[in-house]
């Protein structure tokens, strides 16, 4: 599910806008069509009002997201890279276009967690889909193209966060829950996302503002959840949910980085990354 972005930036046809453009926060780039973002007051601000009107029947619907996130099929076109045809009982065991395009995703996700943007190569990743160059390039023209549609899946797991902020809200247990699940650690999507907000630091970096966004994303569930708390008395007095939420979700990417670092040279069960993070959060926790 993609949130209506009712005060987004005006573009061809209609329907709901993607992350990145409701999140858009420079004029004239990203916009969903490739076109200018329009000027006009705090789109940010606009963006998380529309977020804090998620309704009950979307919150539902979270689920069936975040089990799709990553296997929705892509659009493309059929590989024509072999040119001979192949008998029917080979070309049944011959992967489809979306199949291959998902493997490329699969194995950039991988590689740009490992090494980040600029340390992966077009060639390193189609050499581990176990593909040609010429291949790769059919189904991505330029590792810019295959950066875009890496982050797409990082932003549709980031979409059913939000889907699921009322569950996250109203139940310190479920939250817990939630550390140890789609913000564990040790999980990809929170090494991918640790690697690249380390690498946007460089104003160069093609994902520099979409990656900033994605942050911001998070630590605004982050705060919806933490404030729903507060608001039903579950946070010890004067615990301020935004300054919460920032420093929790540093606390997320802190331990992603340790956990795929110092945890692996030093081969050690001692350290558990989720009960550090559950112990952060039951410290702010009321009784």
């Amino acid at each position: 599910m993609t949130l209506a972005g009712t005060s987004g930036p005006p573009g061809a046809g209609t329907g709901p806008s993607p992350l990145s453009a409701l999140f858009a926060d420079r004029v004239g780039e990203e916009s969903p069509n490739g076109g200018a973002v329009m000027p006009g007051s705090d789109l940010l601000t606009r963006a998380l009002r529309t977020l804090d009107s998620i309704s009950a029947a979307e919150i539902e619907m979270g689920e069936e997201l975040r089990t799709a996130v990553g296997t929705a099929p892509a659009v493309g076109t059929a590989d024509t890279t072999d040119a001979v045809p192949e008998p029917k009982e080979q070309a049944a065991d011959r992967p489809t276009s979306s199949t291959r395009r998902e493997e490329i995703l699969d194995a950039a996700s991988a590689l740009f967690a490992e090494r980040g943007y600029h340390g992966a190569s077009l060639r390193d990743i189609s050499r581990r889909v176990g593909i040609s160059h010429p291949g790769m390039l059919h189904h991505f023209a330029s590792k810019e193209t295959l950066l875009g549609a890496v982050v797409d899946r990082l932003e549709a797991h980031a979409q059913g966060l939000l889907d699921s902020v009322q569950a996250l809200r109203s139940s310190p247990q479920a939250f817990l829950a939630a550390l140890a699940g789609p913000w564990d650690p040790r999980v990809h999507s929170m090494a991918l996302l640790a690697t690249l907000c380390a690498e946007v630091v460089n104003p160069d970096h093609p994902g520099r503002f979409r990656i900033a966004r994605l942050r911001l994303v998070h630590e605004h569930v982050l705060e919806q959840v933490l404030t729903g708390l507060a608001a039903n008395g579950r946070l010890i007095p004067g615990a301020d949910p935004t300054f919460l939420a920032r420093t929790l979700f540093s606390l997320l990417l802190s331990l992603t980085v340790r956990e795929h670092t110092v945890r692996e040279l030093q081969k050690t069960t001692e350290a558990d990354p989720i009960a550090d993070v559950q112990e952060f959060v039951r410290l702010v926790l009321a009784d």
